[in-house]
């Protein structure tokens, strides 16, 4: 795999990771793994570093022969595979529903305390 396949190859990776996980930051891999952090798995993360690491090396021609392509293809197809996976209206919702339903619990929590007060207090 040349230089200029495996940079656009990773250009539309980084494209995917905005889309998917709200990533900001430039177009490249390397900053959007940055970006990522830990809404990648450990293995995701490895795997892109590795593409990120051989896109890099890509750039010298003698180094360039030192690029495993059978390990690059897997490590682009694992990292697309987990991306394609990602539903992101399913992860709004879950983020909302992580804020809203603690708040609901406390809620009706200090309602029921309220309605035994009352009913122990005889106010009820």
């Amino acid at each position: 795999m040349n230089q200029t396949a495996l940079s656009e190859t990773n250009a539309a990776l980084a494209v995917l990771m905005r889309e998917k996980l709200g990533v900001g930051g430039e177009d490249q891999l390397e900053v959007k793994l940055r970006r990522a952090g830990r809404l990648l798995p450990r293995a995701v993360r490895k795997d892109a570093n590795y593409l990120v690491e051989m896109e890099k090396l890509a750039q010298h021609p003698k180094l360039s022969r030192q690029i495993d392509g059978e390990r690059l293809n897997r490590a682009q197809a694992h990292l697309r595979n987990h991306l394609d996976t990602i539903d992101p209206a399913d992860r709004r919702k879950g983020r909302i529903l992580g804020i809203v339903a603690p708040l609901a619990f406390n809620l009706l929590l200090i309602a029921a305390a309220l309605i035994v007060w009352m009913a122990w207090s005889g106010r009820l």
